[in-house]
């Protein structure tokens, strides 16, 4: 027997089955199991056939008694965030299972594999190449962010390749997945922003380091290191230890020196790399801004982040001041320069300006133009709307120390060799 599990929250309005079944043989009646393609700690990932429409697809079956409360969390908090996204380079959730023992997640099937595995073979990517990547990466990014989603955990190993449906020549299409981590914001705001210390030591940034309140910079953080990688094949801090590792990602230094590669790269894609490398999360551009970058568009744009822009809409409010005094001066009415032109008050306006062109008092004759036949004043001449930009606020707090490190299996890996570094520290709260 099936029942459909009611959903929450913001996926409420999903169209993604969510079934309770009483035994998991039931599945064998939509789908066909074939191999085994995966396995973590907790379960496994199929290779399955839909009987009906003969489409592929990747089965991960969890053992929820096995995994425990806190994971089985994680994955719930997956499933829900995976109901309330449908993005080209986002993993796709197609539907799901539920018994008192199991859940089995059917997603979309990627065979080209993770982006780490690829790049340890190849050992770089092309400029050419990287670019392709990392487009659609700041897409899936700035489509979550722009959905108050932050990943979190991004990373080479959490980027997978699949066949591109619409272009089957393209052969570096992604996937955005592993979600365990990710959480909706409720706004924007300190009171919105994150305290968790999570993530992969390797691609952290220097606000969760430093154990401040952060924001979703802290993945533009991560695809700027995953951008370097891709470039040369190492990654831009590299340490012995853990805490020599923060303490270098703190600094936020970026070597071109040690690796001949970068004399081929140009200094657009290393300026793209140093913006979303910032430490400083309010000079770091956003994913939306470095997917407009020039080195993506080939468009020189000026810089937009947040100090940039107080300083543009104070040099705005003192040029606007300035026009409002010089006419007050001249004896016009400064509210007037606020107000919403109407058409009556436009005609008179280009009737008062023609008759003094032609030496004429108002109403000593000549003709009135024609509405169709003029031209509107501009808005923008009697007012500028202007609005301050958001400001981020951090709160300190005492550094990590390096047992808060552990993941959720206990199983650590060496932060020296960046494609053995893939594990991911589950959310902590800070004390």
């Amino acid at each position: 027997m099936a029942n459909k599990m009611p959903r929450k929250g913001s996926a409420e309005n999903s169209n993604i089955p969510h079934t309770r079944i009483d035994e998991e043989s039931w599945i064998n009646k939509y789908y066909e199991v074939g191999e085994k393609i995966g396995q973590g700690m907790f379960g496994k990932v199929f290779k399955v056939t839909h009987k009906e429409t003969d489409e592929y697809w990747a089965m991960k079956v969890v053992n929820k008694e096995k995994a425990g409360g806190s994971a089985i969390k994680l994955l719930e908090r997956e499933v829900a965030i995976l109901k309330m996204v449908d993005q080209d380079n986002i993993i796709k959730l197609n539907e799901v299972f539920e018994t008192g023992k199991k859940m089995f997640l059917v997603m979309e099937l990627c065979e080209g594999g993770e982006l780490a595995d690829v790049l340890r073979e190849k050992e770089i990517f092309s400029e050419s190449d990287t670019k392709v990547i990392m487009k659609k990466m700041f897409d899936a990014i700035s489509y979550l962010h722009k959905k108050d989603i932050v990943h979190r955990d991004l990373k080479l190993e959490n980027i997978l390749l699949s066949q591109n449906p619409k272009d089957p020549a393209d052969k570096l299409h992604i996937k955005v997945t592993d979600f365990g981590l990710s959480v909706v914001k409720g706004g924007v705001g300190h009171d919105n922003m994150m305290q968790d210390f999570v993530g992969t030591p390797i691609y952290m940034s220097p606000e969760i380091i430093d154990n401040k309140a952060y924001s979703q910079q802290c993945d533009v953080w991560a695809m700027g290191v995953i951008m370097y990688s891709l470039l040369c094949g190492s990654p831009p801090f590299k340490a012995n230890t853990e805490e020599e590792l923060y303490e270098i990602i703190k600094k936020g230094e970026i070597d071109y020196t040690t690796n001949p590669v970068w004399n081929t790269i140009s200094e657009d894609a290393k300026k793209c790399i140093e913006l979303m490398l910032r430490t400083d999360p309010a000079h770091r551009s956003s994913a939306s801004e470095v997917l407009h970058h020039a080195w993506i568009t080939g468009i020189q744009r000026e810089s937009r982040n947040v100090l940039d822009l107080m300083k543009q809409f104070r040099l705005e409010e003192e040029g606007q001041k300035s026009a409002i005094n010089g006419d007050v001066e001249n004896g016009e009415d400064p509210n007037s320069l606020l107000e919403e032109p109407t058409p009556e008050k436009e005609t008179s306006e280009r009737e008062s300006r023609k008759n003094s062109a032609e030496g004429k008092k108002p109403g000593s004759g000549g003709k009135s133009g024609s509405s169709q036949n003029s031209t509107k004043s501009s808005t923008a001449e009697k007012s500028q709307r202007l609005s301050t930009p958001g400001q981020r606020t951090v709160s300190k707090s005492p550094a990590p120390k390096a047992n808060n490190l552990k993941t959720l299996n206990n199983n650590t890996r060496p932060t020296t060799n960046l494609l053995s570094t893939g594990k991911s520290t589950a959310a902590k709260k800070k004390t």
